[in-house]
């Protein structure tokens, strides 16, 4: 009887297992016919339209067929048009899609000035050119397929998203906000509830940090929960040698310390990126774009969907929103009041330790807190807000004032500024300890 109830159980596990198979079989296949078509439809609007691909990386525009760096959006519609007018479209889309990160991603495109190649019909947008194909050229595209292309306007100063014509200061926000607002997220994570564009991010989301066991650190052998959390502990437990400086004994908690240090100290060319309104350098161009943003154009575009506040980015969103949710989970070690950021921490802790870091370069008066030390300025010395108003008229630059507002002269400089009238003062932007 037991014999014949074993049989029976391991020809139901043989058939659940042959069902299983055949269900990711089909899984499979009807993702490669997905893939087919969308490799299609992006060659229909290549080959019938103006429109320019594109890819980004490293803060920089390279061309979508040879991979060159070029340096601005008209740079690269020039380039495309002399070198790749005659391009192998089949070849080069699958090329760049064949990987399992780019096939589910969209590819970019400059829709700038966009027209029909094969007839004088007039098109306004990327929908009515897909339309167009379609009814005057019987272009076989599938409407169907989402995901295939991500327009843009690409303006120099100003690029914008082609599709609710928001304006930007840089790319790299223009694209973020095309991916989160105007691309297909279908596929959500099981257990955070993150969405994305295909099956193949969420994999690669899973594995990177949820699917638990099996990864041991290769240097010393400790076992860690997920992948995210070894990557974490081999990048601070044993990267120390890779943030070493090659020209000194200095040693860096991260790659971008280091390239700060390489710029500023031993004077590597590569690395200097000179903000065009203040005389900071940074080592990556994405990093001067953010400080640029931050600092001089003061842009805030990610907004709390709690209470419709705006931010820099979404860094500082998720600071903002331990507003909402109410964790907090740094104690003052003296008398246990809590909070939410560990700055605020630190400025309660001054009332008991009784520092005051903060001096005033004209009387020499020491304070706790850095507003506090601008009250004391604004109250008892009034010159220096002549000062500010002097240095508005003197250089007429918004952005300036601004930082210097912001990031706060010492005292004793913005008095020299007054009497001297040198407006090299406030590119020096010596900052308060």
């Amino acid at each position: 009887m037991k014999d014949e109830e074993n049989a029976k159980v391991k020809s139901t596990n043989l058939f659940a297992g042959a069902k299983f198979s055949v269900d990711d079989k089909y899984k499979k296949m009807e993702l490669a016919r997905k893939l087919l078509l969308k490799r299609r439809n992006v060659e229909y609007i290549l080959q019938y339209s103006n429109v320019t691909p594109f890819m980004w990386d490293k803060s920089k525009y390279k061309c979508f067929y040879c991979s060159e760096t070029v340096r601005d959006p008209t740079s690269l519609r020039q380039h495309t048009t002399e070198l790749h007018e005659n391009a192998n479209l089949e070849l080069i889309i699958y090329d760049r899609t064949k990987n399992n990160r780019n096939k589910d991603a969209a590819i970019k495109i400059d829709v700038t000035d966009i027209c029909c190649k094969l007839c004088p019909q007039a098109v306004n947008s990327l929908e009515e050119l897909i339309h167009h194909i379609i009814i005057a050229h019987d272009a076989e595209y599938d409407v169907n397929i989402p995901n295939c292309v991500l327009p843009f306007k690409l303006d120099k100063d100003t690029p914008s998203c082609a599709t609710c014509d928001t304006k930007f200061a840089f790319f790299e926000y223009l694209l973020r906000h095309a991916n989160k607002h105007h691309l297909s997220h279908q596929f959500v994570c099981d257990v955070c509830g993150t969405s994305f564009q295909g099956e193949n991010h969420l994999k690669m989301h899973y594995r990177y940090y949820h699917r638990e066991g099996g990864y041991i650190c290769d240097t010393c052998g400790v076992s860690l929960a997920t992948l995210s959390k070894k990557i974490l502990h081999e990048k601070n437990v044993h990267s120390v040698n890779l943030y070493t400086c090659p020209h000194c004994p200095e040693t860096f908690k991260s790659p971008y310390v280091k390239k700060l240090h390489l710029a500023n100290v031993h004077g590597v060319e590569e690395l200097k990126i000179k903000c065009p309104y203040c005389s900071k350098v940074y080592p990556q161009e994405s990093i001067m774009s953010r400080h640029m943003r931050r600092v001089h154009l003061r842009e805030k575009n990610v907004e709390c969907e709690v209470c419709g506040d705006k931010f820099f980015g979404p860094y500082d969103v998720k600071l903002h929103m331990m507003k909402h949710n109410g964790d907090k989970k740094f104690v003052c070690s003296v008398c246990g009041k809590k909070f939410s950021k560990k700055s605020n921490l630190n400025s309660h802790s001054v009332l008991h330790t009784r520092e005051k870091n903060y001096n005033c370069g004209i009387c020499e008066r020491s304070f706790a807190h850095q507003a506090t030390l601008k009250m004391h300025v604004r109250s008892r010395h009034p010159q220096i807000e002549e000062g500010f108003n002097l240095l508005e008229r003197t250089v007429g630059s918004d952005f300036v004032n601004m930082e210097v507002i912001e990031d706060g002269l010492k005292c004793v400089e913005i008095a020299e500024f007054i009497q001297n009238g040198s407006p090299d003062l406030i590119l020096e932007e010596q900052v308060i300890p």
